[in-house]
């Protein structure tokens, strides 16, 4: 059974910025995460109130969206768009288990969601792939084969992929590098509701809703997870928890 050690990432994102400062505050940590991986710490767990809020009636507020993603996104909470556009578009340095990397020629940014990493999957670029395709099956959206032409163009040997996408959305070169995926998933689906105040309710209509809060895993196989906090008794959000092992 392989042991430690676990790196475990803490993080709290911006609230007061935009979709676009979001996923280059992203990029930052999987930067590091690069880092540490390369000095041979591959366990990764990243637990975050990521914030992304992006979506609803936050579009009315340019406090809450500050970039042109406001209303280009309408259609997709901002959870979803990491979903699509994000995380499907991974780096092939850091496929895991590393054997994967061979079989990686560049990083597609697939119009699927890379949610459905059931029990048991390994939280890592395979299991991210193989479930991303289940969803898109499962939800009727489209092809990846449509959304390859979108993707970044195919990384030379020992060089960083590139998120074509965000760089059409304005993001620079080196964010959307650094935004490419090193080998997390996600094993709570987009859908995930971990912000539902009743507070923020009028006539029992959800005026502010989503999943705010993320458990994002590398090189660790998922054996369950829970959602809780239902009533919102402990916190304005709901918690995730994943019961994982190491790989």
């Amino acid at each position: 059974m392989s042991t430690g050690p676990l790196v475990v990432y803490n993080a709290h994102l911006e609230v007061f910025c935009g979709l676009l400062a979001r996923i280059a505050q992203l990029s930052d940590i999987f930067a590091d995460a690069r880092r540490l991986a390369d000095s041979g710490f591959h366990r990764q767990a990243i637990l975050a109130d990521m914030n992304t809020m992006a979506h609803g009636i936050a579009r009315l507020s340019p406090n809450y969206c500050c970039d042109h993603m406001r209303f280009r996104s309408i259609g997709l909470d901002e959870a979803m768009v990491w979903h699509r556009h994000v995380l499907p578009v991974t780096d092939p340095r850091y496929c895991w288990p590393p054997a994967a990397a061979a079989g990686s020629a560049a990083a597609v940014d697939s119009s699927s969601s890379s949610s459905r990493a059931g029990a048991g999957a390994a939280a890592g670029t395979a299991a991210a792939a193989a479930a991303a395709a289940a969803a898109a099956a499962a939800a009727g959206t489209e092809a990846a084969a449509a959304a390859t032409a979108e993707a970044g163009a195919p990384a030379a040997a020992g060089q960083p992929a590139v998120n074509q996408r965000l760089l059409d959305w304005g993001l620079s070169t080196d964010v959307a590098a650094d935004a490419t995926n090193p080998g997390f998933s996600d094993p709570f689906p987009p859908s995930t509701t971990t912000l539902d105040n009743p507070a923020y309710r009028w006539l029992g209509l959800s005026l502010m809703k989503g999943k705010l809060d993320w458990v994002l895993l590398r090189a660790l196989r998922v054996a369950g997870q829970s959602l809780g906090n239902h009533d919102y008794a402990l916190s304005d959000h709901k918690w995730l928890s994943a019961d994982v092992a190491l790989q």
